[in-house]
């Protein structure tokens, strides 16, 4: 009788550390999950802020390169307006004087 009771006591307090270390794994597992929950969100946050960072940039660079384009273009214009000048000088100069 007395290595029943000692069996069964054993049993029943094998069995309370298998609820409590149970309990404790939820416990772990529940905290855990929130704060991949919270990591997610707070990656898909940073992601969201990288797109419309890119996005912004994105225009800032076309309008630059469109901005640069028609400088370049109006500056290339000058110069060669310039050079048609001289040459046509040029050319009533030597004209002029044969």
């Amino acid at each position: 009788m007395e290595i029943t009771s000692f069996i069964l006591g054993v049993l029943a307090v094998i069995a309370v550390a298998m609820v409590a270390i149970t309990s404790v794994n939820y416990m772990a597992f529940k905290t855990l999950k929130r704060d991949f929950d919270d990591y997610i969100a707070s990656t898909e946050n940073v992601l969201k802020d990288i797109y419309r960072d890119n996005e912004t940039l994105g225009q800032e660079l076309h309008s630059r390169i469109t901005e640069t384009e028609q400088v370049t273009v109006r500056h290339t214009d000058s110069r060669v307006d310039k050079v048609i000048n001289e040459l046509e000088r040029i050319k009533r100069t030597y004209i002029k004087e044969y």
